[in-house]
């Protein structure tokens, strides 16, 4: 055992819990207040809604035994879900109690609060685990074991999802000195070795592991955590709805594809025509006044189209704001033949960062991801989604892996995507490869609204787009 101050386990879930409940009671008290404030404004309806104070504690009860709370090791798509089918049960009941009793309050005021609760619970979730990391109190700290390859994965993984809940204080690996750093963690000793500074071990198992030595280490040092995780070597398999099945005492993973069930599908593509066409009012005027501005700047066409690949790799045309000068290629073939660093940067990535063909206006509508927005008359023409991988032109799509071509060939492109919000284009064609093959295999509409949340932040952020 290495010599560590033990982790006080229950200490840290009572004030993780407290945190988060403190956060989401706010969030159904807002909700709350302002069904009431907007029915009275608008309709000068009173509505009396203290015992609609009775759904906080319902939550807390709910939240706790669905391990909504404090959620831990939970992947954020797998988190959204429960959160939106508990508040929906306690809304509900809320509903039915009602029809019993006949309670005062309208039911308009129940459906208004109940959306606003779906819609701030999440926000005032990711606020306090923001005020939690930023506290160095939020989750618990983790241990990784492994090979310093395996390794060095696990700890960039968990360190990119800081709200995952898990902290890396250091990795046991038999390769690697005490002292020595894997993905910025200490090596802390090695496999046969243990700590009670860490509550969770994250073992990076082999595939080809023999049976006695996953015992020997089940049943010795891992034995020690209050949670196992087993990462598998196992790549290029879905992830997110992964099912343990027990075939006898022996461990049977249930890989879903959801890609391939056609009612899954039809419900994306309602939903998504649905919110397009609810959300014209406020998108259509918008396009307007951007056409204006790009025809102010040059006096030319403010829209062009490109060709791109779609699903079976069929070719359409995406619609765009014109970002570039008139006679862009010309301009780029010219910038190009003189200057060689900037010619290196295109034929590695195909973008450049101070692209010289980009206008003004151009360079505000990349950085908004605005230049984006005529492609919603994709969506409407059936040609895109709103969520899904990026439509590639064929010279970009034929430069990548076979296996990530046939993945992307399989669905729609979308406006939006993982690749998007994980980076977008600083993390380069690696990251289009890696992020769009995980988005097919593992796509729901959990994961699409997860995107759809996360592109709202990215546009705002401007980060990783050029």
């Amino acid at each position: 055992m290495i010599s560590q101050r033990p982790f006080s386990y229950w200490r840290r879930f009572v004030s993780n819990t407290l945190v988060l409940l403190v956060f989401d009671s706010l969030a159904l008290l807002l909700a709350l207040w302002i069904a009431r404030v907007a029915l009275y404004w608008l309709h000068d309806i009173p509505v009396n809604l203290e015992r609609g104070l009775l759904i906080i504690p319902a939550w807390w009860v709910g939240s706790l035994l669905l391990r909504v709370t404090p959620g831990w090791g939970e992947a954020v798509t797998e988190q959204l879900r429960r959160k939106v089918l508990l508040i929906s049960v306690i809304y509900g009941m809320v509903v039915a109690a009602m029809f019993i009793i006949r309670g005062p309050a309208p039911r308009i005021a129940v459906l208004f609060s109940y959306v606003l609760s779906l819609l701030l619970l999440p926000a005032f979730r990711i606020l306090a685990k923001r005020w939690l990391i930023n506290w160095g109190r939020w989750g618990l700290p983790v241990v990784v074991y492994g090979t310093s390859r395996s390794a060095k994965f696990a700890v960039h993984a968990m360190r990119d999802e800081p709200g995952l809940g898990y902290s890396v204080i250091g990795v046991f690996d038999d390769e690697a000195q005490p002292g020595e750093d894997i993905g910025g963690a200490p090596v802390l000793g090695r496999l046969v070795d243990h700590t009670p500074a860490a509550a969770v071990a994250v073992w990076t198992i082999p595939v080809a592991m023999s049976p006695g030595v996953v015992s020997r280490m089940l049943g010795g040092p891992l034995a020690h955590y209050r949670k196992v995780v087993l990462l598998p070597d196992i790549l290029e398999i879905p992830t997110l709805w992964v099912r343990p099945r027990d075939f006898l005492g022996i461990l049977g993973l249930e890989m879903a594809s959801n890609l391939l069930n056609p009612l899954s599908r039809a419900v994306k593509t309602v939903i998504e025509l649905a919110l397009t066409l609810l959300t014209l009012p406020l998108w259509l005027p918008l396009m307007g006044l951007i056409s204006l501005l790009i025809w102010i700047e040059d006096r030319h066409a403010p829209f062009y189209t490109q060709l791109r690949l779609g699903k079976q790799g069929r070719p359409f045309r995406v619609i765009k704001f014109r970002s570039m000068v008139f006679e862009a290629e010309r301009v780029l073939q010219e910038r190009l033949a003189q200057d060689a660093a900037l010619r290196t940067e295109w034929e590695a990535n195909r973008k450049l960062k101070r692209d010289p063909r980009v206008t003004r206006i151009g360079r505000w509508l990349r950085i908004s991801s605005l230049d984006e927005l005529p492609q919603l008359f994709n969506v409407l023409a059936g040609q895109m989604t709103l969520v899904g991988p990026r439509p590639l032109p064929e010279y970009h799509q034929a430069g990548l892996s076979e296996t990530t071509r046939q993945l992307r060939e399989q669905v729609r492109p979308g406006i939006t995507g993982l690749w998007q919000v994980s980076g977008r284009a600083a993390s380069g064609t690696t990251g289009l490869e890696r992020w769009d093959a995980y988005y097919v295999r593992n796509w729901s509409f959990w994961l699409d609204i997860v995107i759809l949340a996360r592109t709202i932040k990215e546009v705002f952020s401007g980060r990783g787009a050029y």
